[in-house]
């Protein structure tokens, strides 16, 4: 079967390039498939994450929109690139010719309803629809899918309404180590230096743990627009000497273990995957009760600390008491390996088999019932 994901641009370091990277490899290598995957966007950096040699990969190398102070001009903009990038993607549809095409992120789904083909035609949510800036163009999507795939129930039941909607967690690779010293000073946070992942929040936090825990350090890995004005917090607040931008890591599966502290700052998420991959390397966690993942994956007193969303007063405290305890860090990771166990492939190849099948099943009857996948 020839299966085709779409993205918007596979060269970003973040959790959906990482699991289609994942899944396609899996599609292709176990199964046997025929897989390509389309990047829309234009972009010169080098593809982190890697492919086996038998997967197709296409670039459509449109521009991004220009970003202008005037709305008409931005909202001008857009509609040009996306009528750009649907006219692309139905040529490159069109020589493809698959029978099945899966479309990701929130360009997916703006794409999927104006892309011309006989393929069946599946969108995996992502982000959390109730957060999409673009939710409302999303009854287009929805009507025009054969399937919609989610990857947490809360995103599952925003799409309730949809015929198909099926319940699929990710997946993640078995970390090759994990954290061997609970006493290191060493807090990680990672994701895209944009607003949905709250790092100003963790900043302005940090200020008040740095004045009881001047011997600890944040690091941040991620690139993104907000770079310099982080940075310039970072200044502000003089706490250079507390907190690091890190930038963009190869690897981060070999980063979590150096430290003995995972933090989660989001706003919102779709699935949170560098909180799986950080439990699965046995590091504890203080996050925000974000929707949609985080109850699903932290139980509160056991791997990690739950804080009430986007109360920074409470949340500079939860850092501190896991900060002072070297036991609790090493009782709640010792949690969270067995939490992080749940998503490795290698423990849930019945799953993938499950995956696959309801992929293939999707694409044969676009008036199931809904699935849950557990």
């Amino acid at each position: 079967m020839k299966i085709v994901y779409i993205v918007e641009d596979f060269a970003e370091n973040g959790g959906v390039e990482r699991i289609v990277s994942l899944k396609a490899n899996e599609l292709s290598t176990k199964y046997g498939h025929d897989v390509t995957i389309v990047s829309v966007y234009k972009d010169e950096r080098p593809v982190l994450y890697s492919l086996d040699k038998s997967i197709g990969f296409v670039r459509l190398d449109v521009p991004f929109a220009t970003k202008s102070h005037g709305r008409i001009a931005t909202l001008a903009s857009r509609v040009a690139t996306l009528a750009r990038a649907a006219s692309r993607l139905n040529k490159a549809v069109k020589q493809l010719d698959p029978d099945v095409i899966f479309f990701t992120t929130t360009l997916g789904a703006l794409l999927l309803p104006f892309c011309r083909t006989k393929a069946k035609r599946v969108y995996e949510s992502h982000l959390a629809r109730p957060f999409n800036p673009y939710q409302q163009l999303f009854w287009l999507t929805k009507r025009s899918a054969d399937a919609v795939i989610c990857l947490t129930m809360g995103d599952m039941h925003a799409f309730g309404d949809g015929r198909n909607v099926r319940l699929i967690p990710n997946f993640i690779e078995q970390p090759k180590r994990s954290v061997a010293d609970y006493g290191r000073k060493k807090a990680i946070a990672v994701g895209r230096l944009e607003n949905q992942k709250g790092f100003d929040m963790l900043i302005d936090c940090w200020k008040r743990v740095a004045e009881q825990h001047h011997d600890w350090h944040l690091d941040i890995y991620g690139v993104g627009s907000l770079h310099d004005k982080l940075q310039e917090q970072i200044d502000q607040l003089r706490l250079n000497d507390y907190i690091t931008l890190c930038g963009r890591s190869n690897n981060i599966m070999d980063v979590y273990p150096e430290y003995s502290l995972h933090i989660m700052s989001s706003r919102y998420e779709g699935q949170p995957m560098t909180l799986i991959e950080a439990q699965a390397c046995g590091l504890p966690s203080v996050v925000f009760n974000f929707k949609f993942g985080a109850a699903d994956i932290v139980q509160n007193g056991v791997n990690g600390i739950i804080v009430e969303q986007n109360d920074c007063k409470a949340f500079s405290e939860s850092l501190c008491k896991m900060m002072s305890s070297e036991d609790m860090r090493k009782k709640y990771g010792e949690n969270a390996l067995e939490v992080g166990k749940q998503y490795f492939k290698k423990q849930r190849v019945q799953q993938v088999d499950r995956v696959v099948g309801i992929y293939l099943k999707s694409v044969n009857n676009g008036n199931a019932k809904q699935n849950t996948l557990a």
